[in-house]
């Protein structure tokens, strides 16, 4: 898939959308989409509202057993409808990796999108809501996902984006330990513990401190962290890295399974053995995501604001 859709989605579909974005949900009668949460401008859009802000064209894969169709979508954005909600984040550096944005729809199980992997200036890896498909137009709005591997993602009649923004503080594991919190429970795993899980060794290219930057990393998958935890993923899980000075990022596992994404723990850079833990988020342009001296990995589902 052609990288020229966040060129777009930044130069026009955003700047619409926060241009055209009603002042609140109280404006409408049973709009086709609501943008609510932890946000200071919660928005409500009918079909022809979110059809004026559908100012990008992409083309989609969809999969069923052996066969698979190819479907061209005109769409608005999940990144920018979220921007344009105006989500409340701390005072805290790159606080917008801190949110997430969950896709619900009428009969189908949520899906839950780091708003970092959106961002072009980050994950670069869109996705959007699709007003028209083939030239047809919908009656409600479908999720779709271009560059992702398999359609998991993709979702009918979605109705609500619910955004949450992750605000753990650090815990104080032992050294080379990760913490890993989900419902109040929590479940260390020892350095020796992280060294012995299956490892991937990785070569990744970022920006970051005004320039380039390209390391090689070694650790077990985060996927493979979370199993070892006895956590179960589904599409609307995320994951919020903690480091131990208080920087927080989000990752979810389907930017992986769905993605195509590299997410590891790296126990090594570069062949030196790192003291703490660094969540590596393979694909990304600046280096947001890449969390040093990772204490806690906080899980969630949806919504679920900490």
């Amino acid at each position: 898939m052609s990288r020229w859709v966040p060129a777009i989605l930044t130069a026009v579909a955003l700047a619409a959308t926060a241009a055209m974005a009603p002042t609140g949900a109280a404006a409408f009668s049973g709009p086709a989409l609501r943008v609510v949460g932890n946000v200071a401008a919660p928005n409500a859009y009918s079909m022809g509202q979110l059809s004026a802000l559908a100012t990008t064209t992409v083309q989609v894969v969809e999969r069923d057993h052996r066969h698979q169709v190819t479907h061209t979508e005109r769409a608005v954005s999940v990144e920018g409808l979220v921007q344009a909600a105006h989500p409340v984040l701390p005072q805290a550096k790159n606080a917008m990796l801190r949110v997430t944005a969950t896709a619900a729809s009428r009969g189908a199980e949520p899906v839950t999108f780091a708003l970092g992997e959106l961002d072009a200036n980050f994950g670069n890896h869109p996705a959007f809501l699709s007003v028209e498909e083939d030239g047809r137009a919908l009656r409600s709005p479908r999720l779709v996902v271009p560059d992702d591997s398999t359609d998991a993602r993709f979702a009918d009649r979605v109705d609500r984006l619910l955004v949450a923004v992750a605000n753990p503080a650090p815990t104080t594991p032992p050294a080379g330990a990760v913490d890993v919190q989900r419902d109040g429970r929590s479940r260390v795993l020892s350095s020796p513990l992280l060294a012995g899980l299956p490892a991937r060794t990785v070569t990744v290219s970022f920006l970051a401190g005004g320039g380039p930057q390209q390391h090689v990393e070694m650790g077990p998958t985060v996927a493979g962290v979370l199993a070892a935890a006895h956590v179960q993923a589904h599409p609307d899980t995320w994951v919020a890295a903690v480091g131990s000075h208080g920087y927080v990022a989000v990752v979810t596992p389907t930017e992986a399974t769905a993605g195509g994404r590299t997410l590891l723990l790296s126990l090594a850079e570069d062949g030196a053995r790192l003291a703490q833990p660094r969540l590596v988020t393979g694909g990304d342009v600046k280096g947001g995501r890449y969390v040093s001296l990772v204490v806690d990995l906080v899980v969630g589902e949806g919504a679920d604001d900490r």
